[in-house]
């Protein structure tokens, strides 16, 4: 046998494997536009991605209705539990669809493809927009940075940081209490100290040009866990943020009370910490924002106000704006002197200028 007819061989038996098999895909391959999809919402238009879904593309010469979108389609349908989809795009790697109207809104749906009487494996998704669920991002340990994974339906909620400030969180609300007490906030943790101006989604976070995580909030901004044991937390995405308008009651999605563990800190872990940070000192802006920067906050030591003022004089204005405000974490009368011999040493910036000049409206300070 030649070399070409043993290639033929090969390919036709690969081909004959390949439409036998049946349709296959994961959780990972269901999308809602170029993100992966939390939930089966109905009414909601959403990607398959996956293998053996359908024939490829220019095989089916079936004519689709005009007017509507068929449920079965070349030998294709998506099931979610029992229910058909209404399907508008359909190949062998690709299947865009419709939820129905009547599906699940709570609980479980199995999502499953059938191609060719032949059904792949159901992939079970959350139902509905009405689940919210928090966790710790990560063991969390006393006066260290404890972060808060937020899970919502709704994309792009949760945005980090605010344009009102390091613990301001825009739409974005977090409750915690301790042998059922709740916790007090902080002193002056949730609104820039200075005038801002507002524009665009006030529920957003401000931009920086640079994709950003926006699943997280910084806890510890908001509380201060400074005793080991069981906390209780409880997120809640409200319409509008508390302060704009503090009375009326606009919640879209609120989580149980969970209990979270705080431990001990180690012996030196918060000193050795800080001294990573000033060994290998970040400079992307969207790490400064997301991270590093609301870590250095809540415990205001000497340390940390040296690492974060030092983010005054970064390049990029977001992450300039931000330690500024940063600073309202130390009392003006220990951040104060520190600002003005900067100043001195690496000359103004419109971050020092901010500064100086709203303290000394407030304290009637033109020196």
């Amino acid at each position: 046998m030649t070399c070409w007819r043993l290639l033929a061989l090969v390919l036709l038996v690969i081909a004959v494997a390949s439409a036998d098999s049946p349709p296959a895909f994961t959780a990972a391959g269901l999308a809602r536009g170029d993100r992966p999809a939390k939930s089966v919402v109905p009414g909601t238009y959403l990607i398959i991605y996956g293998t053996n879904l359908g024939p490829a593309p220019g095989q089916c010469r079936e004519t689709r209705p005009q007017s509507t979108y068929p449920k079965e389609y070349c030998g294709t349908q998506v099931l979610l539990g029992d229910m058909p989809a209404e399907l508008l795009y359909v190949s062998d790697k690709q299947i865009n669809f419709k939820v129905p109207l009547d599906a699940p809104k709570s609980g479980t749906v199995d999502v499953r493809v059938v191609y060719k009487d032949q059904s792949s494996q159901p992939v079970t998704m959350r139902a509905g927009s009405n689940w919210v669920t928090v966790s710790l991002d990560g063991p969390a340990y006393t006066d260290m940075p404890v972060w808060l994974k937020i899970d919502v339906p709704f994309e792009g909620a949760v945005g980090y940081p605010s344009v009102f400030g390091p613990a301001g969180f825009g739409c974005n609300m977090v409750e915690a209490r301790r042998n059922g007490q709740r916790l007090p906030l902080l002193a002056r943790p949730d609104w820039a100290w200075y005038p801002i101006r507002i524009g665009g989604n006030i529920c957003g976070p401000y931009a920086t040009g640079t994709k950003m995580r926006s699943d997280r909030l910084p806890l510890h901004l908001l509380y201060r866990l400074d005793v080991p044991g069981e906390y209780e937390v409880r997120y809640t995405l409200r319409k509008t943020p508390p302060r704009v308008v503090p009375d009326q009651v606009d919640l879209r999605a609120r989580s149980e009370w969970t209990p979270i563990q705080v431990l001990p800190a180690k012996p030196n872990q918060r000193a050795e910490w800080l001294q990573s940070i000033r060994n290998h000192p970040p400079t992307d802006p969207a790490e400064l924002l997301t991270d590093t920067l609301p870590s250095l906050l809540g415990v205001p030591d000497d340390a940390s106000f040296d690492i974060l003022a030092g983010y005054i004089y970064h390049p990029d204005v977001s992450v300039r704006r931000y330690a500024l405000s940063g600073l309202s974490y130390w009392p003006l009368d220990y951040s104060l002197p520190k600002i003005r011999a900067l100043l001195k040493t690496q000359g103004p910036n419109d971050a020092i200028t901010n500064f100086l000049a709203w303290r000394g409206a407030i304290r009637g300070d033109r020196h």
